[in-house]
């Protein structure tokens, strides 16, 4: 019997599709060669040519079909997110570049764009890696495990999800939850710096690697730069933040909470005095 006719076969190659992805088995080599530097030039071109794009959220029903990744080299993929990026005049168009950036890391590879949560604007705010598979499932951002534990966090200086910005470097879960690269960081950052700079608060708690790798220039490990004070200055705006060990990393490893919640008075004084 035909692959096309068996609904056995169907649903167990789908199944093998599926776990592949999971386990960031994302692209298919074939017999025919390509010249992948050509590709990569007509990309970045057809994208610099395009008229804007109106985008919305991509969602599991609903929403918008998924498309194939373009392919670009890296350099040209930081580049075309930095044109992208700065282009955008509000935090809802940068919301809407964003989703069809079809050159990010993991574009179309999530059912759900999660760009944001909470206040649109606040004093405050919070930058985390990327959704998790709770977010991924249900399509709410910050609504898992780890998210809980921020919930706590922000209780204890008498803030909650609704007076502060909650957002991620990535707005996809990359396949198996994995930590991005540096290049992956590198072509998320100049969305994560401009929505920083439409947003303008005036502090920013980055929780893990990936978002002080996307929003400070600096080369110290994260070790060396918890509990101090950095400058963050994104286009014409300029505030503060504070760089704390990674939610995940915090679940794992309670005895690394009593230097968040030093850190987390230091917040609550600084926001005081604002």
């Amino acid at each position: 019997m035909p692959i096309e006719t068996n609904p056995h076969q169907r649903i167990a190659l789908a199944a093998l599709l599926e776990w592949y992805v999971e386990n960031g088995v994302d692209l298919a080599l074939d017999e025919t060669p390509h010249n992948r530097y050509a590709e990569c030039q007509e990309v970045v071109s057809d994208a610099m040519r395009a008229p804007p794009i109106v985008a919305t959220a991509l969602a599991s029903s609903g929403g918008a079909p998924r498309s194939v990744p373009a392919i670009a080299m890296p350099d040209d993929a930081i580049k075309l997110a930095r044109d992208v990026a700065n282009s955008a005049n509000d935090l809802r168009e940068l919301a809407e570049n964003f989703a069809h950036f079809a050159q990010a890391p993991f574009f179309g590879m999530a059912e759900h764009f999660l760009f944001y949560a909470g206040a649109e604007r606040a004093k405050l705010m919070i930058l985390d890696a990327a959704p998790g598979v709770q977010e991924e499932t249900t399509g709410a951002p910050f609504s898992g495990q780890q998210a809980q534990l921020l919930r706590n966090m922000l209780k204890a200086i008498g803030r909650n999800f609704d007076s502060v910005r909650l957002s991620y470097v990535s707005p996809w879960r990359p396949p198996g939850n994995r930590p991005m690269t540096p290049i992956e960081i590198a072509i998320f950052a100049p969305f994560v710096r401009r929505q920083v700079e439409l947003a303008q608060p005036e502090i920013i708690l980055l929780f893990g690697e990936a978002p002080v790798r996307a929003v400070l220039d600096v080369n110290e490990s994260l070790s060396k730069l918890r509990g101090k004070w950095q400058t963050v200055a994104c286009g014409a705006h300029q505030g503060r933040a504070l760089v704390f060990s990674s939610l995940e990393a915090m679940l794992k490893s309670p005895a690394l909470k009593p230097a968040a919640w030093r850190d987390l008075r230091s917040v609550a004084e600084a926001l005081l005095n604002q």
